[in-house]
């Protein structure tokens, strides 16, 4: 089983296509090729970490339809845009969903928005997050963070080893 990180997929949401400069026409393309990239990169073992902002919709059945097109296992750690109770999430197929980040081995803390705490972010944790889109913040000079907004990790899911491995080199390397 391998496990990936992905955050901000705004699901219908046209708006965020001019906001973000995506490379899509509309919402409807923009789900489908999101779907497909998603797709080309995670089986049905895998386990996806989705930091936020799934989707607009309120709607069950979209939920839940987008959820069952999407292979593997999903968490998902709710942003501002996921604005149903936790356990509609879960009846719309996701393992789990919490307001609160989450913790995965090896020391790395799975959130939705990064944190502005320098103290934090100088710990020996790795922080993953979204939020930001392709915003260039602060939080990238910190060799322990890393956005993972589809519009910085080319519209599909990263796997998340890799990147605490990564991560991990860097942060001894700037010691």
């Amino acid at each position: 089983m391998k496990r990936f990180l992905i955050a901000d997929l705004h699901f219908g949401h046209e708006n965020v296509i001019k906001y973000t400069s995506r490379p899509f026409v509309n919402a409807e393309e923009m789900n489908q090729r999101l779907i497909e990239f998603w797709n080309s990169v995670v089986g049905n073992d895998d386990l996806v970490y989705v930091l936020g902002d799934f989707t607009l919709s309120r709607k069950m059945n979209v939920i839940k339809n987008l959820v069952n097109l999407l292979n593997g296992k999903k968490i998902l750690i709710m942003g501002n845009h996921d604005t149903r109770k936790p356990k509609d999430y879960v009846e719309c197929g996701f393992e789990v969903a919490t307001k609160k980040p989450i913790m995965v081995e090896p020391g790395a803390i799975l959130m939705h928005e990064p944190f502005e705490n320098s103290s934090l972010i100088a710990s020996n944790y790795i922080y993953f997050f979204g939020h930001v889109h392709a915003n260039k913040t602060l939080m990238d000079e910190y060799p322990n963070c890393m956005c993972v907004s589809v519009e910085r990790i080319d519209y599909k899911p990263i796997n998340l080893d890799e990147c605490i491995k990564k991560k991990l080199r860097k942060r001894r390397w700037k010691e």
